[in-house]
């Protein structure tokens, strides 16, 4: 890589490559790192806003050999292509979804695509407690679509085999490997309090954690059924008030259905239990929005399976189409396998010594650690009960049965 751009010389760069804007035209260059905290829930890439006089405005993204927030980390940049060629593929299936791309330069790692200025990521909404009515149905739609039009069930193999091949991305998929599945991977010296690493401890004592984060590792690592986002995480999905994005794809393979659906659900685990603990508003309040969660991971998970169906049913290739049978198969492992994911995410993530920002809302540390207890309790009877699963309606009867024992057992 030959060109580094910072704030300095990114207005001659787009000026010189590109016609977005006006040659004459003054423009401001602010290095997204700087700006609020909702903007910079990220580690990995050197991101831009660039604007006009007139308010137009666009995103530029460099991916550089090292990380962001640690430079001694290093990391190819060829993710920077892979993050383009899936944006562009998956505008093709559902291009509402996706920020929409102007600019590339292959040789420098950069590419210049929609500012989303108008909406904000899902994750510090619902910290906030809003509610969007729509966001099932889009996230849904989304991630169905993307997972069936990339699968083998309709691409012709040729094209689904040069898929597999373009999209290895083998260091972005160790990092999701690891990090999602096994207890402090890249971790040295961990600042959690006691009670944090009691909680830990504990839930890695556990056998079924142990073999359950592992079996389902192995379905991570080994199951390449479709083009998936890879780390769709609620700060990954910005949000408007009838609109949805999502973004910052670099982390994208060929995984399981079940990877991307799983990974989210996780975060809603952490909202869910940050609404059940957090003190900053009244019992009815909390209630009712810890419930508007539940019905949310429901219908996100019912509107993905109606979705999918219907392309199924529309798009399928005959050799399975012949045989009723074979959906229903892929439609009760997808149920197993979220559920195994979403558990193993979770309970990675709460060992983590990183702030968890799902759980910013709680400024008590006493309460943040009950908030840590519940997802790892409610996770660690997913893994004890998900084997008998019919529909997404059992998880929510875990999650329920859960909190209440928690909160009798401590009298909260």
């Amino acid at each position: 890589m030959s060109l580094i751009l910072d704030i300095e010389n990114i207005e001659l760069y787009i000026k010189k490559k590109t016609k977005l804007f006006d040659q004459y035209s003054k423009l401001t260059i602010i290095d997204i790192a700087d700006q609020d905290e909702e903007e910079t829930d990220g580690f990995v890439n050197f991101i831009f806003r660039i604007i006009d006089e007139n308010g137009k405005s666009f995103i530029l993204k460099q991916a550089r050999p090292y990380i962001r927030v640690f430079n001694d980390v290093s990391l190819n940049v060829s993710r920077n292509k892979l993050e383009y060629e899936t944006l562009r593929i998956r505008s093709k299936i559902s291009k509402e979804y996706v920020p929409e791309v102007f600019y590339v330069d292959f040789e420098n790692n950069i590419f210049i695509m929609e500012d989303c200025k108008d909406y904000r990521p899902l994750r510090f909404e619902l910290c906030k407690m809003k509610r969007f009515g729509n966001l099932a149905k889009q996230i849904s739609e989304y991630m169905s679509k993307t997972n069936f039009y990339t699968s083998e069930y309709f691409l012709p193999s040729d094209d689904y085999k040069r898929l597999q091949g373009a999209f290895i991305n083998i260091e972005m998929r160790d990092i999701m490997e690891n990090a999602t599945f096994i207890k402090d991977y890249l971790k040295e010296n961990c600042k959690r309090d006691d009670i944090h690493e009691s909680i830990v401890k504990w839930i890695w004592q556990q056998e079924i954690v142990q073999l359950e984060t592992l079996k389902s590792r192995d379905i991570f690592m080994k199951k390449g059924q479709c083009l998936i986002h890879g780390d769709l995480h609620t700060s990954n999905v910005l949000i408007s008030k009838d609109k949805l994005k999502v973004i910052d794809m670099e982390y994208t393979f060929m995984g399981p259905f079940s990877a991307d659906m799983g990974y989210l659900l996780a975060n809603f685990i952490f909202t869910y239990s940050a609404s059940i603990i957090r003190k900053d508003c009244n019992d009815i309040e909390k209630l009712s929005y810890a419930n508007y969660i539940l019905e949310t991971i429901e219908e996100i998970f019912n509107c993905y399976s109606k979705n999918f169906r219907l392309c199924w049913e529309k798009d399928v290739k005959a050799i399975y189409r012949k045989v009723p049978s074979f959906l229903k198969n892929i439609e009760k492992n997808f149920l197993f396998e979220v559920m195994g994911i979403m558990a193993s995410a979770a309970i990675c993530r709460i060992s983590g010594d990183t702030e968890l920002t799902d759980l910013s809302c709680i400024d008590d540390p006493l309460n943040k650690n009950q908030a840590r207890i519940l997802i790892m309790l409610i996770c660690h009877q997913v893994f004890k009960e998900r084997e008998n699963y019919k529909e997404i309606k059992d998880l929510i009867k875990t999650i329920e049965n859960t909190k209440n024992i928690f909160l009798s057992s401590n009298n909260i």
